[in-house]
């Protein structure tokens, strides 16, 4: 017989007593046993304070900071996806809440997966802001003694690595730049999936790379089912009524700041976009393939492969050059009627030229992007030709030579020539002045490359410069853009902003058409203008 108890302490877990008043629960010594350890540490750790901050008076925080793991110990139970905007410090939110669990007695192991260039740097803030050992797993044995691991999803998501991490229970996995994750059909993205964790943190300023279903990919990571099928996701992504729930939703496993929602003083960005003409060679290429595809508009071309093209050709002669050598496109390079066969003078382009005259008018340091490995090279070799010393940056460099790089950069070389690579991870305040002298349609990848250098610490103005040709798809496709959306402030802000997509094949089939069944320019501006509706016009764009 159960005897009647009277129980009014509220300061006990509601499950445990709700079990306390049930006619049907039988005893739980393992509920029991949870609900005291509850207890005691609610007596220990007074309710919604960071406990570990008493250790560490060294470590200077902001509000948001502090904000944003109260919310995740607190409110979002340890699974959470940390999207601040691009230099909020989103490394320094991750190690207060592994340390606070630590200090709670909650997590006695982890594993955090990021970059292979940024191991070291994981592990030297870990180490100096939080007093936090780790060993970065090379595929070693030693690894397996280390509470806190420090590794790379390339390297543990294959056998024999992949089935000993899965023998694991880690009790928090932390995974930097999760925004790789957003593919369910990836090796990545199955392998956090199959790993046994209590607690889980995603760290990307950019959440959304292509389309809205990104982001229920990552929830399904971290919260499965909340989001409900994609199928539900997709409708209410549709329905204006259903959209506000969806945003409440979002916000149980999201957290994103915005810099103008904090309180620090952020020094300007100035943006300014320059138009430049071509010079004679390569405005004849790029105009002989631009023809070639419209004379050839009724055979079955992809229209990406068109567009790649011409972006190669906005970048450098060299870069359309390489692309027009590659097999799948020699009968194309054979029908240009332009002689391929050209000098070092030809090989200079509108852009390298105005890159060479910024850069001679200031002794800072300078950063310059470009998307293909090819307009890296020459650029490099241009600038050596007028004596300036530039250092390269890529993916295919490993770790050492990627820090070698960056240190050459801040002690030695005036500029930094890097491919999309450059645009995650790297901390770059020292320098100001960035030059983009190609764009990618994905003005996610545009913050990122902007945040390496406006962000905190940064203790100047920054000046960010855009090159873009005259009279080509660059022109024709900025200039919609630009009619309802500046495409360089355009971060993820609001979650309204989540909610819109397409797929890759409708953007396909749409700009086929438009590109290459137009009759007219007219017409085809008419067709692109449509493009302002759908702001994640992105094509995955590898180094080519």
């Amino acid at each position: 017989m159960r005897h009647s108890l009277c129980f009014q302490d509220s300061a006990w877990p509601t499950h445990f007593l709700q079990w306390l008043q049930s006619d049907k629960q039988s005893y739980d010594s393992t509920l029991l046993h949870h609900s005291i350890s509850d207890k005691k540490e609610q007596r220990l750790y007074p309710a919604r304070t960071l406990s570990c901050l008493k250790e560490l008076p060294h470590l200077t925080l902001y509000p948001h900071q502090l904000n944003a793991a109260s919310k995740v110990v607190f409110d979002l139970g340890g699974r959470a996806l940390l999207a601040d905007e691009v230099g909020l410090g989103k490394t320094i939110e991750a190690g207060l809440i592994l340390k606070e669990y630590i200090v709670r007695g909650h997590v006695s192991n982890a594993l955090i997966l990021v970059p292979s260039s940024l191991a070291g740097q994981w592990q030297q803030e870990l180490s100096n802001h939080f007093g936090l050992s780790t060993i970065i797993h090379k595929g070693k044995k030693e690894w397996r003694q280390a509470p806190i691991t420090i590794s790379t999803i390339d390297l543990l998501k294959r056998p024999p690595l992949r089935e000993q991490i899965e023998a694991c229970h880690y009790d928090l996995v932390i995974v930097d730049e999760a925004h790789k994750l957003t593919n369910p059909k990836t090796l990545n993205h199955q392998f956090i999936r199959s790993l046994s964790k209590s607690y889980c943190l995603f760290l990307t300023a950019t959440p959304i790379q292509n389309r809205s279903e990104d982001l229920y990919h990552l929830s399904t990571l971290l919260r499965p089912g909340l989001l409900g099928t994609l199928h539900d996701f997709r409708d209410a992504c549709k329905d204006e009524q259903e959209k506000d729930k969806l945003k409440e939703k979002i916000n149980e496993f999201m957290i994103r700041t915005r810099r103008k929602e904090t309180d620090i003083a952020w020094t300007k960005r100035t943006i300014q976009v320059e138009w430049i003409d071509q010079l004679p060679y390569e405005q004849k290429l790029y105009g002989a393939v631009e023809k070639f595809y419209h004379e050839q508009k009724e055979a079955n071309l992809h229209a990406f492969s068109h567009i790649t093209l011409l972006k190669q050709g906005c970048s450098s002669i060299i870069a359309l050059l390489k692309a027009l050598n590659r097999e799948e496109n020699k009968e194309l390079s054979s029908n240009l009627g332009v002689n391929l066969n050209v000098t070092p003078d030809q090989l200079v382009s509108a852009k390298a030229q105005r890159i060479l005259s910024f850069i001679q008018q200031t002794d800072e340091k300078v950063i310059v992007f470009t998307q293909y490995r090819a307009t890296q090279l020459y650029l490099s070799w241009f600038l050596k030709e007028h004596q300036i010393t530039s250092v390269p940056f890529r993916g295919g460099f490993k770790k050492g030579k990627k820090q070698w790089m960056t240190d050459l950069f801040r002690e030695k070389a005036q500029v930094l020539i890097a491919t999309e690579a450059g645009s995650e991870g790297l901390n770059l305040q020292f320098c100001r002045y960035m030059i983009h002298a190609d764009i990618p349609w994905n003005p996610m990848k545009l913050e990122q490359r902007i945040g390496r250098i406006h962000r905190i610490g940064q203790q100047e103005d920054v000046e960010v410069i855009y090159l873009l040709n005259r009279n080509t798809i660059e022109e024709r496709i900025w200039h919609i853009l630009q009619e309802k959306v500046s495409l360089f402030r355009y971060i993820i802000g609001e979650h309204d902003d989540l909610l819109s997509s397409t797929t890759t094949n409708e953007m396909n089939r749409y700009l086929k058409d438009a590109f290459l069944h137009s009759r007219s320019e007219k017409e085809m501006r008419l067709k692109l203008n449509q493009l302002e509706h759908f702001y994640n016009m992105n094509q995955v764009e590898g180094e080519a």
